[in-house]
């Protein structure tokens, strides 16, 4: 997975840095979440996920949701994970 902190926030638009200085910028919603996301906290993404959404649409909810597919194994390309105050929230990509 890839570590990015969040640089910037527009309402829903992110702009996101790895450890090589290359910026990421993408819309995303962020549901069934009761941690408020800012600028300074991590996400950590899957390469070939972050290749998919790099400028696009993307929405991210509880990994136990209804809703995108069932996570099953730790290098699910779905799987996100939230960094917020160093307490790590699971997330998966919600598809639609």
């Amino acid at each position: 997975m890839i570590k990015l902190k969040i640089k910037e926030i527009n309402n829903s638009f992110y702009i996101l840095e790895d450890t090589d200085n290359n910026l990421y910028e993408m819309t995303i919603y962020f549901y069934d979440i009761n941690d408020k996301v800012e600028i300074n906290n991590y996400l950590y993404i899957h390469q070939k996920l972050l290749s998919k959404i790099n400028h696009n649409v993307v929405s991210f909810g509880i990994i136990n949701s209804i809703y995108g597919r069932k996570i099953e194994d730790i290098d699910d390309e779905d799987l996100v994970i939230l960094s917020i105050n160093n307490k790590n929230i699971y997330l998966k990509r919600y598809y639609g």
